[in-house]
């Protein structure tokens, strides 16, 4: 599944970081979100009640495996933002399913 990082899908996601407070993600204020714990950010965006949007944004897809994000496990949701977050803060790290692949792609 590919994560979307464009400017539009950030521009989607800002109004919805924002009323999570947690909008210093995608601006780079990192300082607003450094000793934020992975519970907090969970609640954080929980308690937006957009998470499922978040997912579809994300992914610019409506469904996970066949089912709408709103029917996704928190795993599975998180499973996506993390490394969106990854990816907007640190850059592209090239998540890979198996580390042993990774490390033979890097090294070739």
């Amino acid at each position: 599944m590919k994560i979307k990082t464009d400017i539009t899908t950030l521009s989607k996601l800002y109004p919805i970081f924002e009323d999570a407070g947690i909008e210093g993600v995608l601006t780079g204020d990192l300082e607003k979100i450094r000793d934020l714990k992975y519970s907090e950010l969970c609640g954080k965006l929980l308690k937006t009640g957009r998470l499922a949007e978040i997912c579809e944004l994300i992914t610019d897809s409506t469904e996970n495996n066949g089912a709408s994000w709103a029917e996704a496990s928190m795993e599975e949701a998180m499973g996506v933002l993390i490394p969106f977050l990854v990816d907007i803060t640190a850059g592209p790290i090239g998540l890979k399913a198996n580390p042993e692949t990774a490390s033979q792609e890097t090294s070739s």
